[in-house]
């Protein structure tokens, strides 16, 4: 079928699910550049992914704020969605993972003190967004009568997870503020704590009430396998962010010793094994049953195990346990094979309209 596509039927219906691209694909370009230094040949691999993450952002900056003054009324039904509302945090927090990009692949390219400021501007936004759309998300929830287990998945777990993100940013941040205005340093880590504590503990109150539903009620449609994969977002994020957290504290004077903090970042990573196997596991099952069929929530896949393979290169780097850096290695592998699947399916997809435009709506 052809879609015939108009610039403001894809404003119109954009979803804030597409900046899950770019949380995904930065998180793919940090995982090569970490291990290019050992495999030379990714580097240029993790440089072209970094432009085409910029391109990404910029790209769907347009539609996403667009939608908010041309067709407010549909975007408040998606704020109003008891799970779509959670994919408005991935554009900030989309932000946020650019600004790590900068300053581990953009720096060869870029001005440390560009860098530096661009990176400051996304993390304040970042603070900010995920401070609104995490409060408005569960607000939104506790008005909204008549929840089914239908709409409760690992959807839920992206609010959290983009208050676990903001440390990563911040902690760069941190270090160089340090060394020239320590005021700000203190003033960024303490924020980073605190967004760290929101997002770590609302991740262990929302992972009672969504293991009870999937305990409960019969597994959702094959579609909501990808949502499976979000759990492993707030393990992998959360020891990143403590570890760096840890260190960013040290370097600031606000703790002694660091070894303390990254000995329960290390206990966190270590819960990742058990649900890094069990979505495997529920992922094969959904395969024999006759396939995944492809959406825009593929792009779960991407970041969740992004997240959870940064998580196993720095867990190497503090233990040098070389087992540790080939579990990377077959995660960095893994990710490589979904990343190129979910972003051709996609390329396809906005090419022939079918992601840009209902196919119903082209009907009217």
């Amino acid at each position: 079928m052809e879609h015939r596509i108009c610039f403001n039927c894809i404003i119109r219906h954009f979803s804030p699910a597409w900046y899950a691209s770019v949380m995904g694909t930065g998180g793919f370009a940090n995982v090569l550049y970490l291990l290019s230094a050992e495999m030379p040949f990714l580097k240029p691999v993790a440089v072209a992914l970094f432009f085409l993450n910029i391109f990404l952002f910029l790209i769907f900056i347009i539609p996403w704020i667009g939608r908010w003054f041309l067709h407010f009324d549909e975007l408040i039904e998606d704020l109003k969605h008891p799970v779509m509302s959670n994919f408005f945090v991935t554009m900030p927090v989309g932000g946020l993972i650019l600004g790590t990009n900068f300053f581990m692949i953009g720096k060869e390219y870029f001005s440390m003190a560009f860098i530096v400021t661009l990176s400051t501007i996304l993390w304040i936004y970042g603070v900010a967004l995920a401070l609104i759309f995490g409060v408005f998300v569960t607000y939104n929830m506790m008005i909204t009568e008549g929840i089914g287990p239908e709409l409760t998945n690992y959807s839920w777990y992206i609010t959290p997870v983009a208050s676990i993100v903001v440390p990563l940013l911040g902690n760069l941040l941190v270090k160089v503020y340090a060394a020239k205005n320590m005021k700000l340093a203190k003033l960024i880590n303490i924020t980073d704590i605190v967004f760290y504590g929101i997002g770590l503990m609302l991740f262990v109150i929302l992972s009672s009430i969504i293991l009870n539903r999937f305990i409960n009620h019969a597994m959702p449609h094959a579609m909501a396998t990808p949502t499976f994969w979000i759990i492993l977002g707030p393990i992998g994020v959360g020891t990143v962010s403590l570890m760096g957290i840890a260190d960013a504290s040290k370097e600031i004077g606000l703790i002694l010793v660091a070894d303390s903090l990254k000995m329960l970042s290390l206990i966190l990573w270590g819960f990742g094994l058990w649900a890094f196997v069990l979505t495997v596991i529920i992922t094969i099952k959904y395969l024999m049953e006759g396939g995944i069929p492809f959406s825009l929530s593929w792009w779960a896949f991407i970041f969740p195990l992004s997240a959870y393979t940064l998580s196993a290169f720095n867990v190497f780097m503090y233990t040098k346990i070389q087992l540790i850096y080939w579990y990377t290695v077959l995660l960095a592998i893994l990710l490589a094979i979904l990343w190129i699947s979910t972003f051709i399916k996609s390329l396809i997809g906005t090419l022939n309209g079918t992601l840009l435009v209902p196919p119903e709506s082209n009907k009217k």
